[in-house]
C-alpha cells in the first residue's frame, strides 16, 4: 500500500496557512513599535511630540481613504466615533507608556487586555466564560501583582509608575473597544481605522498640553531628521501590518490569531535587550511568563455562551 499522500490535507488547513503566517509576521512588527518612537525622539521630536507625530502622519495618510469612504463614514459616524475614541485612547497611551517604562513591561501589562476583555464581555455582552477563563484572569492578575512587587522592590521605584498604569490603561480601553467591535461588527473597520488615528492623536495633543510640553515645540530640523522614520515606519510598515491582522482575523479562528498575536511580546523580549539593553529581572520574567500564560489560556479557550435574556 502507498504512503497517504502528504498534500492531501483538509482545505481548512491549507487556507489556513498563509493568513497565520502573515498574522503572525504582522503582529510582531508591533514588537519593534517603541524603536522608531525612541528614534524619532532622538532625532529631536522629543517627548510626547514623538507620540503625537507617529499618529498625526499616518492620520494624514489616511485622508484619502477617508475621503473614498465618506458616504460609509457619515453613515455610522456616531459609533465610529466612539469606537476610534477608546481604541485611538488606548494606542495613545500604549505609545506614551515606552517613554516613562521599559519595553517588556509595556508590552506584558497591556496584554492584561485578554483578561480585561473577559470582564467587559461578561458585564456588557452577558457572556458566561468557561471556567478556563476563570483560571486565566486570576493567572493574569497574579502576573500583575508580581510586576508590582518587582516595581516595589526595585531602588528608587514605585510599585506602578506612570508608564506602567498608561500601559495597564492602554490595555483596559483596547478591550473596551474590542467589545464594541464585537458588538457592531457590522461596521468596516477600514472606516473605523482613520478614526482611531484622528483619536490618538487628539489624545496626544491633549497630554502633550497636560504635560506643559506644547511650548517646546520641535525646530523643522528635528521634524526632517524624524520624517524618514515617521512615513518608513509608522506610514509604510505599522499601517499595513494592522491592516493584516484586521484581515486575517477575518480568515481564521479568533482563538488562532490571539495566539499568533503573541509573536509581539516574542519580538519585543529579543529587540529589548538587543537594542535598548534593557534586562527584566528574574521576578519580573515570572510576572511576564504568567501574563502570556493568561493571555493564551483565555485565547484558547472555547468561546463564552450568553446568558438568556
Amino acid at each position: 500500500m502507498s504512503a497517504p499522500d502528504s498534500s492531501a490535507q483538509s482545505p481548512s488547513a491549507n487556507a489556513d496557512l498563509w493568513p497565520s503566517v502573515m498574522v503572525f509576521l504582522a503582529a510582531g512588527l508591533w514588537g519593534l513599535y517603541w524603536w522608531p518612537l525612541r528614534e524619532v525622539e532622538a532625532a529631536g521630536v522629543h517627548g510626547l511630540w514623538s507620540v503625537l507625530a507617529s499618529y498625526l502622519v499616518p492620520l494624514i495618510a489616511l485622508l484619502p481613504l477617508a475621503a473614498m469612504r465618506r458616504t460609509q463614514l457619515l453613515a455610522h459616524i456616531k459609533l465610529i466615533c466612539v469606537i476610534g475614541a477608546f481604541v485611538g485612547a488606548a494606542l495613545a497611551l500604549y505609545a506614551c507608556a515606552f517613554l516613562y517604562t521599559s519595553v517588556m513591561r509595556t508590552t506584558l501589562l497591556f496584554y492584561l487586555t485578554p483578561v480585561w476583555s473577559t470582564l467587559l464581555g461578561m458585564i456588557f455582552l452577558a457572556e458566561r466564560p468557561a471556567w478556563q477563563r476563570w483560571v486565566a484572569m486570576a493567572i493574569g492578575f497574579a502576573g500583575l501583582c508580581i510586576m508590582m512587587l518587582a516595581g516595589a522592590r526595585a531602588e528608587h521605584s514605585q510599585a506602578l509608575n506612570v508608564g506602567d498604569l498608561a500601559a495597564i490603561a492602554a490595555s483596559l480601553l483596547w478591550a473596551i473597544g474590542s467589545v464594541l467591535l464585537r458588538r457592531f461588527d457590522h461596521i468596516n473597520s477600514l472606516d473605523i481605522l482613520p478614526a482611531q488615528y484622528f483619536f490618538a492623536a487628539l489624545f496626544a495633543a491633549v497630554a502633550l498640553m497636560l504635560a506643559g510640553q506644547h511650548a517646546q515645540a520641535p525646530e523643522s530640523a528635528a521634524w526632517a531628521a524624524a520624517m524618514p522614520w515617521l512615513i518608513g515606519y509608522f506610514v509604510v510598515v505599522m499601517l499595513p501590518s494592522l491592516y493584516i491582522c484586521i484581515r486575517g482575523a477575518q480568515l481564521i479562528s479568533p482563538g488562532r490569531v490571539g495566539i499568533l498575536m503573541m509573536s509581539e511580546v516574542l519580538v519585543a523580549g529579543i529587540s529589548a535587550p538587543l537594542i535598548a539593553g534593557e534586562m527584566l529581572s528574574g521576578i519580573e520574567w515570572l510576572a511576564g511568563c504568567l501574563i502570556v500564560m493568561a493571555g493564551i489560556l483565555e485565547v484558547s479557550t472555547p468561546a463564552a455562551t450568553r446568558r438568556s435574556p
